[in-house]
């Protein structure tokens, strides 16, 4: 069978992954399936509903921040030692970025001349409420190095080419952009929609169970990170 002229595309790298994900919307809304079409939406948009987010998206981050120490040296942008503050699963919280903005947005970002400062910024009474006399902090941030946020376009680029191959096994003429007489007559489309779902959520399709984060003190200091 020949391939389709949207497989063609998003292969060939000449479209925008934008254009590529809106031509799928179109096809994909015939399934009717509400985690599909957030993951399509999340990508075009940014993710709005925080508990449905792709696990790619959760990233280790680098803290770094200005402290004093010991009344005496102060450091700036610097890796903070928070060992001698915070247990290692509190550490771990911290350096948990879920990056929610739409792909193109992380393009964007990619491409700009801030691309190495890209990150979350702590609180500043969180770091307040950490400090202790021998290691005073005045602010930290947790910085996304521009190789994690390349990783995220190349696994979004990596999914679409498995969606719509994952599509052409069932599906015919893909690129009319309508499957709904197809969907009806396929006696496998469930099927097709489960495997779907389990390429773009890294078959994990248990989403909406929200993260340890938000349960905890770290977790209601840093506000609504997760």
């Amino acid at each position: 069978m020949a391939r389709s002229q949207l497989l063609k595309d998003a292969v060939g790298g000449k479209e925008s992954i934008e254009n590529i994900l809106l031509r799928l919307k179109v096809i994909l809304a015939d399934m009717e399936n509400e985690n599909i079409m957030n993951w399509v939406n999340g990508e075009l948009e940014g993710y709005k509903d925080k508990d449905n987010l792709p696990p790619f998206r959760i990233l280790k981050g680098h803290i770094t921040g200005t402290y004093l120490v010991n009344f005496q040296f102060q450091y700036t942008d610097a890796p903070v030692p928070l060992e001698n503050l915070l247990s290692k699963e509190q550490i771990d919280e911290i350096e948990t970025v879920k990056i929610y903005d739409g792909v193109a947005t992380i393009q964007n970002i990619l491409q700009g001349a801030n691309a190495e400062s890209y990150g979350t910024v702590v609180p500043t009474a969180f770091c307040y409420a950490i400090s202790k006399d021998e290691l005073q902090i005045a602010g930290m941030k947790v910085k996304i190095a521009s190789n994690q946020l390349n990783g995220i376009v190349s696994r979004v680029k990596s999914k679409l080419v498995e969606v719509i191959m994952e599509l052409e096994k069932e599906f015919e003429n893909l690129d009319e952009l309508d499957i709904r007489d197809q969907i009806r007559e396929s006696e496998s489309a469930k099927q097709v929609i489960y495997n779907i779902e389990s390429i773009v959520y890294d078959e994990s399709i248990r989403v909406g169970d929200k993260n340890k984060i938000n349960k905890s003190i770290i977790g209601h200091l840093l506000g609504k990170r997760g």
